[in-house]
């Protein structure tokens, strides 16, 4: 059997995965519960980071944002692919 070999880079990415999955498993609580939530990109990690008293040794894996929604929380028309589209019985 092949020895493992850990550094930094696997661990970090190792816990990256780890912690994305949590999320997911926290936005699906979030809607058994009756509550949105929405993943975020595109803030801005340094700032954030300060925000949040974050080391160098420190990153943000995922932002989410979470709560009640509104009745006018949707702007446009929504619309739906067929599941036949995306799910196939085997």
């Amino acid at each position: 059997m092949a020895e493992a070999h850990y550094n930094q880079s696997t661990i970090k990415l190792w816990a990256t995965k780890s912690t994305a999955l949590a999320a997911e498993n926290l936005i699906l609580a979030f809607c058994a519960h009756g509550f949105d939530s929405c993943p975020m990109e595109g803030f801005d990690p340094v700032a954030m980071n300060k925000i949040l008293g974050l080391n160098k040794h420190q990153h943000i894996v995922m932002m989410l944002g979470a709560g009640e929604r509104a009745d006018n929380g949707i702007y446009h028309p929504q619309f739906r692919f067929e599941r036949e589209r995306f799910i196939k019985e085997v």
